[in-house]
């Protein structure tokens, strides 16, 4: 039998029952129904053997577990291990795999349309008219509806109770990401668009769900499947009326792929899955409304030239809403490989104000329509494309928080480096802290609005990305504002931000269990901004009241270099960690991090610069990346942390004026306070400093830590 999938169905038994008694030639495309008189009738396909189940009112036999319909049809193997869904078993367990698809009721049916209509990526990837019409007629694979239901899972209610379990939204996600993936699979031999969409959708899935591996895998695989799809669909071109929604569906599957693999291979180790080669001929995404009615236009590539199969001389028209999304990617991107590939001995600052200035180049070419302009993102939302709008923005407003946080690190990790010579050169400074501080608020904003205009029958379920946008503008503004690099006049827009910013990361915590350490971060950077705000309150308070005192009366004596009273002031006192054995690798000095402090940690920053002491990682509690399930991490840490010990505390007297007394003690220390976990036995919960935090912050992102965790680590 030729390997090759036969394009016409042979006589016997090939035909479906509508092409049988039209006497007319059954053609399917890549073996699989429907068949094309179906497909453009939007007629249900099905062959004469299965006429008997589809008359009493079965699923549409056209519609379970395809095989390619040839003369001889070979019975597939069913895989009913994790190992068998395409990537490594999870370990510990394996999963059992039920081969029967759900019922596709009317509940089901309408969280498919919603997610076609309106959650990213699906709205802009997928032809939207096909799609619900297939939904419809129940014509559509069953592989493409079980990844459809697969991303509905994570905003229904309903789905959520009848299938998730204690996992949530997570689990009842899973539950047709098995089914999903078996039925990809078992057409790795013939893969249609349909399989190629329905595996970018379980990328996303696995990518929440911390599978960083599997993700990978996945991501590698749809690749693949779209080289080999485009070298087969080449060779059956015809003057198909519906040709330009067939090269235009697979044109935005490709740059889904490339968006995918723009954000998973973000760290040095992964690998590009697409080449330049395999992006530079292929014309960016139409606006919708010429792909929605079928409207052949064409379109410039990525690179700004008109793509091979135009005609010469042909006008190219304008770049659609995906096709936004995918340059704005590329800018985020290209800000990502330079800090991957710079250190602070090769850093160029020139480098950052040329990445910028395409940023910003970038945002002025946007149509009007897409400016980012006060109120703008309402209109959005009222006419549909809220999510697209925020997400644009989202991409380029990280990219400047990156560029601008990168310079701030060269500065601030120079030896000679002091508070006092930043807020001297303040009018440098400056402008990069507001640019940070202006697209924070942006990011954070755009989150409100979308969740603020959202359905009221199902949970909001922000894309991967918009979390981590919010995450990297609430830490970023954060350790500003620790650091004192931010002016004090902005103390109050910052705590709101990092607020919103804990607040969206905890709730999408509930349906994406990557952003879980993230929140755990925010929670320790937020409490300890927290703390110097009422430090700082306490502290002003005193003064106005000495001040009111003097005034009152001039023969009061001055008491400021008296040694305070430290049971009437608990909030000045400073506590000095000693070590039971002070001379052993776990000591510290006197600006060293407390050996029980729960550091906030990112997955891979286990070592330290030669001459400093180590900061000691409290797993569980602060760790921004706690390492994805089933994979391994093949970072090498350059300094093991010294063993826990039980800290001893004891009390030094402090001027009640000095800077320095930022530390405090705490019932429930760290993220405690905020529902974490709890610290491990035997070790005390003290809370950080403000030093400590930024020096832990800087070290991390320093060492792309931060990367490591938007893309669940690994590998």
């Amino acid at each position: 039998m030729s390997s090759v999938v036969r394009s016409t169905a042979l006589r016997a038994g090939g035909a479906c029952v509508r092409c049988r008694k039209g006497k007319t030639k059954c053609v399917y495309e890549n073996g699989r129904a429907p068949c094309k008189n179906c497909a453009k009738g939007m007629h249900e396909c099905y062959l004469p053997s299965e006429s008997m189940a589809h008359a009493h009112g079965g699923v549409a036999p056209s519609n379970r577990q395809q095989r390619p319909r040839e003369s001889l049809p070979s019975e597939r193997i069913v895989p009913t291990s994790a190992g068998d869904r395409g990537g490594p078993p999870s370990v510990g367990a394996s999963r059992h795999v039920s081969t029967t698809n759900e019922k596709l009721t009317p509940e089901l049916l309408q969280e498919c349309e919603r997610v076609i209509n309106k959650t990213l990526p699906a709205c802009v990837a997928f032809h939207k008219p096909s799609c619900l019409q297939q939904l419809k007629n129940a014509s559509m694979e069953w592989t493409l509806v079980n990844a459809l239901l697969t991303t509905a899972a994570r905003h229904s209610p309903a789905m959520i109770r009848r299938y998730g379990g204690q996992l949530g939204g997570a689990g009842a996600a899973e539950h047709f990401a098995q089914k999903a993936g078996q039925l990809v699979m078992q057409s790795l031999a013939s893969p249609s668009l349909a399989d190629i969409q329905a595996l970018c959708l379980l990328v996303i899935h696995e990518w929440g769900c911390r599978e960083a591996v599997r993700a990978y895998i996945y991501l590698g695989q749809a690749a693949r499947m779209i080289q080999m799809y485009r070298i087969v669909s080449a060779q059956q071109r015809n003057s198909d009326p519906d040709q330009f929604l067939q090269d235009e569906s697979f044109r935005r599957t490709l740059w889904l792929i490339y968006i995918l693999d723009c954000f998973l291979t973000s760290s040095p180790g992964r690998r590009p899955a697409l080449s330049t080669h395999d992006v530079l001929d292929i014309a960016l995404p139409c606006a919708d409304m010429n792909f929605n009615f079928g409207s052949p236009v064409v379109v410039r590539t990525i690179g700004g030239a008109a793509p091979s199969h135009a005609e010469p001389g042909a006008a190219l028209s304008e770049v659609g809403e995906f096709g936004h999304i995918v340059l704005a990617t590329r800018a985020w991107r290209n800000v990502v490989e330079m800090m991957t590939t710079t250190t602070l001995e090769t850093f160029s600052d020139t480098q950052c104000l040329a990445l910028e200035a395409d940023i910003d180049t970038l945002r002025q070419t946007l149509p009007p329509h897409f400016a980012d302009k006060p109120g703008q993102i309402n209109l959005h939302i009222t006419m549909g494309s809220g999510y697209t709008y925020a997400m644009i923005h989202c991409l380029l407003n990280c990219g400047t928080i990156f560029v601008n946080r990168r310079r701030i690190l060269q500065v601030v990790t120079d030896e000679n480096f002091t508070i006092d010579a930043w807020r001297m050169a303040s009018h440098t400074h400056m402008q990069t802290v507001d640019r940070i501080f202006a697209a924070s608020h942006s990011i954070i904003h755009s989150l409100l609005a979308l969740e603020h205009g959202a359905d009221k029958d199902i949970m909001v379920c922000f894309p991967i990305f918009m979390l981590f946008s919010a995450f990297t503008a609430g830490s970023t503004v954060a350790y500003l504002t620790l650091k004192g690099l931010a002016p004090s006049t902005v103390t109050e827009s910052a705590s709101s931000i990092v607020r919103d910013s804990l607040r969206l990361c905890q709730d999408g915590s509930e349906s994406w269990p990557l952003v879980t350490p993230w929140a755990r971060h925010l929670t320790v950077m937020s409490k300890v901004l927290r703390d110097m705000k009422v430090l700082g309150r306490d502290r002003e308070a005193r003064e106005d009241s000495r001040a009111t005192m003097h005034a009152a009366s001039p023969h009061i004596k001055d008491d400021v270099a008296t040694p305070p009273d430290n049971t009437n002031h608990p909030e000045a006192m400073e506590f000095d960690i000693v070590q039971p054995n002070s001379t052993g690798p776990g000591s510290v000095g006197p600006n060293a991090a407390s050996p029980g402090a729960p550091t906030p940690t990112i997955e891979g920053a286990g070592g330290s610069e030669a001459g400093e002491t180590p900061l000691v990682r409290r797993p569980g509690i602060t760790t921004i990346n706690g390492g994805s399930v089933g994979a391994v991490d093949t970072r090498v840490a350059t300094t093991s942390p010294p063993p826990h010990a039980t800290p001893v505390l004891q009390h030094q007297q402090l001027k009640v004026d000095s800077p320095s007394a930022q530390s405090s003690v705490s019932n429930q220390g760290g993220a405690n306070a905020q529902g974490a976990s709890v610290p491990p036995s035997g070790a005390d919960a003290v809370d950080m400093t403000a030093n400590e935090l930024c020096q832990a912050f800087e070290r991390q992102l320093l060492e792309l830590d931060d990367l490591a965790a938007f893309m669940g680590g690994g590998v």
